[in-house]
This record gives structure tokens, sequence and C-alpha cells, in this order.
């Protein structure tokens, strides 16, 4: 993403996004505390008038407790009463759900019929009845603190499930807002990171096989992590950047003949070594497919050293990489070298009863582009595939590795 307009559009769009998603956050978040202050208050409110309604209910019944001075207890229990009247009254200014309110007006309700009832107690303990008072106080006072007690435990209960509800609900709405900010962020991110040239797409032949993801290096077309032991080279940089070496006739001719009289794989790594000379390569592996054609498994390997090529397993018929690209079509596959690595070609072992192998070789100097080196690989492929013979099963590629 090279355009300076789009590119300051999409920085315009991560401010925007930032900004919303803060902005969102903060009010948020001094709605959950604003929402947490008023739930604690009314709940802190609601307890003092239980409290407060469980004392009335005591003071009421001092009146006919020997000893106690009536007149002092009836006044206690007439402030008490108006006190909590006012009490019940501002929960019922700041209770939030309509359930909570209910229930604060059936305590308002209930304390005004113990107020009804405190009169006659009243008059029955100033005139000496207290059997009569004390059947008030101890059965419709008790029961009425009861009830009312029981209603303002509701209205708290009603108002904390609320409060809870709420808050999960911010808690989501903040959760799917920085989920959202984070996917803006990432498109952005991934939109701006400019991409190699490189990476449009790997070379192939004229004949090319369905699109593969493009691999830097042939370490990295067959999955390896290390870099290939290469031998002393007494060119100087800019000299081969800029040189492009020729393959001698003569050479393959030579090479060709002494594939032709190969009979045993012991001579197989020499060949290659030859091989990797003609073709300025500093590494190949000798891939060989088994009995089935469903895995292909390195056998041979020059450039690279034994625990390496321990490691590099097998490679699937399916797998997207050049070397598998290479043997599922029979044509010969490259990939273009970069700034950090060198080019690979991918030539497959071609057989009258089909392909049974690859030779993948990483080469340098730009050999990928050079017509006389693919032909050249094609060449000495051709003359491998001759040895190879039918596919073999795991066992004997490793027997034939260890040759």
């Amino acid at each position: 993403m090279t355009s300076v307009i789009v590119r300051f559009t999409l920085l315009l769009l991560f401010l925007a996004a930032l900004t919303a998603t803060g902005y969102f956050m903060w009010t948020s978040e001094a709605i959950v505390n604003a929402t947490a202050e008023t739930a604690h208050r009314f709940d802190t409110d609601a307890g003092r008038a239980e409290r407060a309604l469980i004392e009335l209910r005591a003071s009421q019944q001092a009146y006919v407790a020997a000893g106690q001075g009536e007149p002092f207890w009836i006044e206690r229990v007439s402030t008490a009463t108006s006190d909590l009247k006012a009490s019940i009254g501002a929960l019922r200014v700041h209770a939030t759900t309509p359930h909570a309110q209910t229930s604060v007006d059936t305590a308002l309700a209930v304390l005004h019929d113990f107020e009804q009832m405190d009169r006659r107690a009243r008059d029955y303990a100033r005139t000496g009845q207290r059997l009569m008072a004390s059947d008030l106080i101890f059965s419709d006072g008790l029961e009425l603190t009861t009830a009312a007690v029981s209603a303002l435990e509701e209205a708290r209960a009603a108002e904390r499930l609320v409060y809870e509800q709420g808050i999960r609900e911010a808690r989501q709405a903040q959760l799917i807002a920085l989920g959202s900010f984070a996917a803006v962020a990432l498109l952005v991110v991934g939109l701006l990171v400019p991409l190699k040239k490189g990476e449009a797409a790997g070379s192939q032949t004229s004949e090319a096989p369905p699109a593969l993801p493009e691999r830097s290096s042939l370490a990295d077309s067959l999955d390896l992590s290390l870099t290939p032991d290469r031998k002393a080279d007494s060119w100087a940089t800019e000299d081969r950047a800029t040189a492009v070496e020729t393959i001698k006739l003569e050479s393959i001719a030579t090479l060709c003949t002494e594939l032709a009289r190969v009979v045993d794989t012991r001579a197989l790594p020499s060949i290659l070594e030859r091989t990797a000379t003609i073709l300025d390569a500093s590494g190949i592996v000798l891939w060989i497919a088994d009995p089935d054609g469903r895995e292909l498994t390195p056998v041979v390997a020059h450039g690279y050293s034994p625990q390496l090529v321990n490691r590099l397993g097998t490679i699937a018929r399916d797998a997207q990489n050049v070397t598998a690209a290479a043997f599922r079509t029979g044509l010969l596959q490259t990939v273009l070298a970069d700034a950090v690595s060198d080019g690979a070609i991918a030539a497959p072992l071609v057989t009258p009863n089909g392909t049974v192998g690859v030779m993948a070789a990483e080469v340098r100097g730009g050999g990928e582009k050079q017509a006389e080196k693919l032909a050249a690989t094609s060449i000495v492929a051709a003359q491998l595939a001759t040895l190879m013979g039918p596919p073999v099963s795991r066992g004997q590629s490793k027997q034939i590795a260890g040759a």
C-alpha cells in the first residue's frame, strides 16, 4: 500500500477508531461508577432503615416493660417514626426500578399502619391497661415492623439485581468496543505494511501449475530453518551480482556419461557435488517418492549438514512448495532470489512409469533465471531418473541415503 492518500486515510480511520473507543470506554466507565455509587447509597440507606425499624419495635416494647418510664419511650418512638418516614420517603426517590419503588411504598404504608396502632398502644399504656397494650405491641407491632423490614429487603434485592445486570451489560459493551477497535487496528496495520516486490509471484516454466505460496529460498521450500553449509567462495560479491556464468556442454556431457555408468548408489554424493559445481548451487537435495506417490523423502543431499538433512522429514504430495509442485506436475519449477536468499530450481525425475522424485537445487548468481542452467538442471534430472527405477518405500529410501 504505497498511495499517500490511502495511507493517510487509513491513519485517520485508526485515529478515529481510537478516539471513539476511548470516549466510549470513558463514558461507560463513568456511568458504571455513578450507577455503583447510587446502588451502594440505596443499599446502605435501606439497611439503616431496616435497623431503625428493629430499634423502633424494641422501643415500643418498652411501653409495657417493668421499671421503664413510659413518657421517655413514647417520645422516642414518635421521633423514630417520623425519622423513618423521612428516610423511607427518600428511598422512594432514589429507587430506580418499579419493583423497588413498589416495595418502598409498601414499607411506607406499613409504617403508617404502625403509627396508627402505636397511638392506641400509647393510650392503653397511659391508662394502665398494660395487657391491652402488650397485646397490640407483641402482635400487631411485631407483625407490622417485620412486614416493613421484608418490604425494604425486597427493594434492596430488586435494586441489586438491576445493578448487577447493568454492570454485566456495560462490561460486554466495553469488550465489544475493544474487539472492534482491535479489528480495525489489525486491518489498518495489515494494509499499511508494504509488500516486497519479489513476493508478487515465483517464476515458473511456460506451463505453469496452480498458484502456490511464494517462497524466498530453497530452504523455505524444503521447510528448513537453518542455512546450508556453503563452501568458501573466492568471487567478490560485486562480481557475482553482475556475472552470468555459462554452462559448458562438455561438463554436462561428462557428468551424464558418469551417471550412465553408475552402478552403486554410493556414487551419488560425488555426482551431486559435481552437479552443484556446474550449476553454481550451494545445496542440492534428491527427493524420492514412496510407492503410493503420497510423499517425498530426501535420500541424498549435498551442501547441507547431516543434522540438517535428518531434520528435513518428508514432503506431502499436496504441500504448497515448489518441490511438491514439480512432483505433481512433472514440470520444472523455480523460485526467484531476493535480497536475502538465493534462487531455487526444482526439476522432476520423470520415468516411463511417471514422476518418481525431484532434484531441488539452491542456485546462486541468478541461475534460476538463466536458460542454460535451467536446461542443464533438466538434463541432469532426466539422467538421474534413469537410475531411480520405480518408487521405493521409506525404508529403502533410508538405505539409499545411508549408502
